[in-house]
């Protein structure tokens, strides 16, 4: 189970793999964002509100914390704050919002994508959020 670092702006996100059962189990607490996003109105579609709204969700909730549990943060001054602990990760995300929704993406796939077939797995990890959000608009 190998760490692995991600950078946003200029912060270096340190990612450490969970065990199988924890992870699985909140794998398919993802699933439930996908609840009536999906439309059949004569041709398939994707509703982006119904999953906007989704992520207000108390299983998002727990896939947040999840991420945070097995991640830490180097600042540009050299810190290193523990993403479990919500007071510090209230305070360094106070400094810096605009790389959380980038942090949980980036989190979710490298907890998650391992569950994917190796077809799909790799081409979504290749996806950014900048991409995604390309997509779906």
């Amino acid at each position: 189970m190998q760490p692995e670092d991600k950078i946003i702006g200029e912060c270096t996100y340190h990612l450490r793999k969970a065990n199988f059962i924890e992870a699985k189990a909140e794998a398919f607490k993802l699933t439930t964002l996908l609840k009536g996003c999906f439309t059949n109105d004569g041709k398939a579609g994707f509703d982006i509100g119904q999953f906007l709204a989704n992520l207000n969700s108390q299983e998002m909730e727990g896939v947040e914390r999840f991420i945070c549990k097995y991640a830490t943060v180097t600042n540009e001054d050299g810190t290193k704050v523990l993403l479990q602990n919500p007071k510090e990760a209230n305070d360094f995300f106070n400094e810096h919002r605009e790389q959380y929704f980038e942090f949980i993406f980036e989190g979710v796939k490298f907890h998650f994508l391992g569950f994917l077939p190796n077809g799909i797995a790799s081409k979504v990890n290749t996806l950014g959020l900048e991409t995604l959000s390309d997509l779906v608009t």
